[in-house]
């Protein structure tokens, strides 16, 4: 049985010109990644569309979409990011898409254009 681990990300976007700040906490298996991690959180918008930060007409539907460069597999480098994980070890999620999360830990995005 795969052990379940709980993330919380807090993420901050701009909004209607107004950067907004948002926390979510999801589970996910024991070896996920940053990527399948900040999945589970737009999951939580396709199971429930109306308490999606985005406008179903708009051209953005997901983090994922803001943060992660599927092409090059990596964070987009113009996004701020801080990783605490349990302990307070920093994780080299930037350096390493595919690291191991930790239990418990923290992911802080922040994308300032958006719009």
């Amino acid at each position: 049985m795969n052990y379940i681990k709980k993330i919380t990300f807090q993420l901050r976007i701009p909004e209607n010109g107004v950067e907004k700040n948002r926390e979510y906490n999801v589970e996910v298996k024991d070896d996920s990644s940053f990527v399948h991690s900040l999945a589970m959180v737009d999951k939580k918008f396709s199971e429930n569309p109306e308490n999606s930060p985005f406008n179903a007409n708009g051209y953005l539907r997901s983090y994922l979409q803001i943060f992660w460069d599927p092409e090059n597999n990596k964070i987009y480098d113009d996004i701020n990011m801080f990783t605490v994980g349990n302990r307070g070890s920093i994780m080299p999620i930037r350096n390493n898409i595919s690291y191991n999360l930790h239990d418990d830990s923290e992911i802080s995005l922040s994308a300032s254009a958006c719009d």
